[in-house]
Order: structure tokens, then sequence, then C-alpha cells
């Protein structure tokens, strides 16, 4: 079995609704009663919203420092899923709000425009005064203190501030975010352009936004955007082939750099059910949406007023019972990242994966209780949850589409060939001659064997001048093995194979 259905097979990767917070189970049953979505799509895109809503006004507090609310969130599915009719159905407000801002910037350019002309008649009268102090030699130093006055009176070209943006270059997100618009959500509901473009190779500069904001522009020009003290959120939905192909071309870069760690990812494709809502389809009345809409409007333009005061972000806090939760937590998933441990060729996400728990459980914290700086156990353990299944589906599609470690394609190979074989035992030089091309050279095959030896799956041995390997750890356990390959069970009750290694 292929990884691709293997994983699909994976129980962990689907979403338990009855693990959500109250309010994000109502409004979810709510929106799949109006729209007949997923509640997975419909989660990614309550959560995207909801970060971008805070991530301008808060930070949270962790052991080691502060770290923001913003979220990498993609959904792959598709076409069909109705991703476009819940992006516009809960990106209303936001699209409003923006509406407003690009209404005011247009009466601001028009008094700018006044403004402009106004003065730039009245530069070059100075000028004109300047020039004929000069010839005349007379008041030279008056004409030129009223000349550079009036340059400092230089109207302000008023910067148009965004709020979304469905589609960027690298540099073009750098400038956006240093032009007016230092929070910002990189939001589309057909986000293959995206990764086809120049931004999802530029790894550096989204790794930057996602953890520390600001990004120095190395270039000497005009041309060139230092970004500082911003916030940006990404929430990407794309059909899974699309996906696929980056990946293809992309996806090591991508991972050694650490882009992919920094993605909560759900992949409708890999899922052997969908989340299962209780009575789907008989929601009687709207549970709270308006509200929801409400405290997004004020949570954004919180952020907007605090930013313009240069004030500090509001610091999130754990409760004593979530950071005792989070602490039990942390040492659980470090335990996992260790070697022989479930995430270990994984730790990468392990890395992250406190991070993000703490960011979703800061953001529904926010719109559970949006006058409380505080995250409670029960929240902190939904988020938990939640940061699971997303993990599980990143390193799953990972898995699924990279090129299998040489120790994998060996492991693959002793296990597909033990029939064959008739042993658990193989000659080095049949590997060499049958197994996988790329481990027909002795070097990379004792590479790929050493490994496999020192994490106790395989052991090396010589016998009367051959190299042997013995397969300890095989999934095909020796009465199997001894049935399909017709081999005798001893009188004695042993078999005549065995798994165990051969004593020293």
């Amino acid at each position: 079995m292929s990884k691709k259905n293997s994983s699909t097979q994976n129980i962990e990767l689907c979403l338990k609704f009855q693990t959500l917070p109250t309010f994000a189970q109502q409004l979810i049953s709510y929106i799949n009663y109006k729209t007949g979505a997923a509640a997975e799509l419909i989660l990614i895109v309550l959560l995207g919203i909801m970060a971008f809503a805070c991530q301008d006004k808060f930070d949270i507090q962790l052991k080691h420092g502060k770290t923001f609310t913003s979220l990498y969130l993609l959904f792959l599915a598709k076409s069909g899923s109705r991703k476009s009719t819940v992006f516009r159905l809960l990106m209303e407000e936001i699209y409003r709000l923006e509406k407003e801002l690009k209404d005011d910037f247009l009466l601001k350019e028009k008094v700018y425009e006044q403004k402009y002309a106004s003065w730039e008649v009245e530069l070059k009268e100075y000028k004109k005064q300047y020039s004929k102090a000069i010839r005349q030699k007379i008041d030279v130093t008056e004409a030129l203190e009223a000349l550079e006055e009036c340059q400092r009176r230089k109207p302000v070209v008023p910067a148009r501030k965004y709020l979304t943006k469905n589609d960027s270059t690298s540099e073009g997100l750098r400038k956006i975010l240093a032009q007016g618009s230092p929070s910002l959500m990189l939001g589309s509901d057909e986000a293959g352009g995206l990764f086809d473009g120049n931004l999802f190779r530029n790894t550096p500069v989204l790794n930057s936004l996602w953890g520390e904001g600001k990004i120095a522009d190395s270039r000497a020009s005009r041309d060139s955007y230092d970004v500082y003290d911003a916030r940006l959120t990404m929430l990407l939905t794309m059909q899974p082939g699309l996906f696929d192909g980056f990946l293809e071309k992309q996806g090591k870069k991508a991972k050694d750099s650490g882009l992919l760690a920094r993605l909560l990812l759900i992949d409708m494709e890999q899922l052997p059910e969908l989340c299962c809502i209780p009575d789907a389809g008989t929601w009687p009345d709207e549970p709270g949406i308006e509200e929801f809409f409400s405290i997004l409007t004020r949570h954004l333009q919180d952020g907007m007023v605090r930013r313009e005061k240069n004030e500090e972000r509001i610091c999130i806090t754990f409760s004593p019972e979530a950071q005792v939760l989070w602490n039990s937590q942390s040492e659980y998933i470090q335990k996992k990242i260790k070697k022989g441990g479930e995430l270990q060729h994984h730790d990468d996400f392990g890395a992250r994966f406190m991070e993000h728990s703490s960011r979703i459980a800061a953001v529904m914290q926010m719109f559970i209780t949006p006058d409380s700086r505080i995250i409670t156990k029960d929240t902190f353990m939904s988020a938990l949850k939640i940061t699971q299944c997303f993990t599980n589906h990143v390193i799953s599609k990972v898995e699924s589409t990279r090129e299998p470690r040489d120790d994998e394609k060996l492991l693959t190979y002793l296990e597909d060939n033990l029939v064959n074989n008739g042993s658990y035992e193989f000659r080095q030089n049949d590997i060499i001659k049958k197994g996988p091309y790329s481990l027909r050279r002795s070097e990379r095959l004792m590479s790929a064997l050493n490994k496999l030896e020192a994490e106790g799956v395989v052991q090396l041995f010589k016998r009367g001048g051959t190299n042997y390997v013995k397969f300890i750890k095989s999934k095909m356990e020796v009465r199997e093995l001894a049935e399909k390959t017709n081999t005798p069970i001893l009188q004695s009750g042993s078999l005549a194979i065995s798994k165990l290694p051969i004593p020293e």
C-alpha cells in the first residue's frame, strides 16, 4: 500500500466536532446549515479571520518570550467544496471595513491633490523670489529660508491602507506592509497562482513575518522596503493537485527552510471521513453570528487605533491550570521528537506544535471572552486537539509527495521481498544486484544499512565470508513467513526461520 493510500486510513486526520469550543460548534453548525460546507473548511476560515482580527491588538506570553496570534492556514479541496461561498460569507465584514478605508483614502487623496496644487504654485513663487534675490544680490538668506520653509510644508501623500490581498509577489508583499498596511491578511479562495509565484519560493520573507514581524531589505535602491513590527495571517484554499505540484518542485526547500512547519493544513482528499456535525441541516436560528462579527470589528478597529497611538499590544496569558497543561504537553512533544519517537523524522513540525497550539487557543479565547486576557484550560485543550489534526495533515501530505530516503527505500525492499528471499537473512550482494536502483552502489547501501542497524531494524553479520543483513524488525511474523514459504515447523516448536538477532 502506498503512503498516500495508507494516510487516507488514518483516523487521526479526522476533526472531532466535540473537541471544539461551544461557540465554534454553534457557528460551524449554522454556517454548515446555510452553505452545506464541511466543518473542516468552516473551521479553517473562522480561525484565519479571527487570527487576522487579533494580530495587531494582541500578543501571547509564553515561557521564553512573546509570540504572535497570526496563523498560516491552508485548506485543500477539489472544486465544489464551497470554498468561495464560505469565504465570501465570513469575509463580508472585513471587506466592508476595507471599503470604508478605501473611501476614506479617496477623500484624503482629493484633499491632498488640492493642497499639492496650491503648494506647487506657492513653491514656484518662492523659487522666483530666490532666483531674483540671487540676481540682484539682495536678501538671499531671507529668500532661501522662505523657500526651504515652503519645501518643508510639502503635503504628504496619503497611504492606501489595505486589510487583505489575494495575490502578491515577495516584493509586492514587502511594499504593502512597509507602506501603510503593516497588519495584513493574505487571503484567497483560489491560491494556486500564489504558489506558482516567487512568494513561496522566497521562504525567508514568510518565515520572518510569521515569527519576527520584520524584514530588512538588503537592496540599496529606491525600491527597497524595510518592514518593521508587521503582522501577516494567511488564509488560503486551493486544489490538492496544485499543492502537490508545489511540493514536488519546492517541497524540500520549503521543508528545510521551516516554511512547511509554519503551515496549518487540512487536505480533504486525505480524510477517511468528514467531521460529523450533530443535527446538521436542522439549525433553527442564528447562533450569535452577528455577535461574532461585532467582536471581529472591535478587535480590528482596536488594533488600528493601537498602532496609530503607538501603544503596546495587549498580552494574553494562560490560566494556572492551562499553564500546567501547556507544560505537560510540551514535555510529551519533546519525548516524541527524540530518537525513536513518533516525530523523530519530523522534529521541525514538533518544534512548532506548542506555539501553534498557543496561537489557536489565544484567538479562540479572544472571541469566547473578548474582555478577558486569560486562556482557560478548556480552550487550550481544544487548541491542542485542533493543532494535532492540522499537524497530522501536513506531515501526511509531505510524506505522500516526497522522495523516500535511502533507508526507507531499503526497508520497503526488505519487507516486499521477504517471501521471495525465503528468510529474514539477505545477502548484501543480492541487494546490490536486485535492490532499489539508488542503492546499487556499496557506499550508499552501507550508509542506509548503518542507519537501520543503529535504529535496531537490521543486524549486519558475516557467515562463511559472505556479508548478510538480518531483517529483525519486519512487520511479517515468523509463522506467516513460514506458511508462505512452506517452511516446516520443527517438532521442537521452533521455526526454521527466525527474526531473532544472530548471537555475537
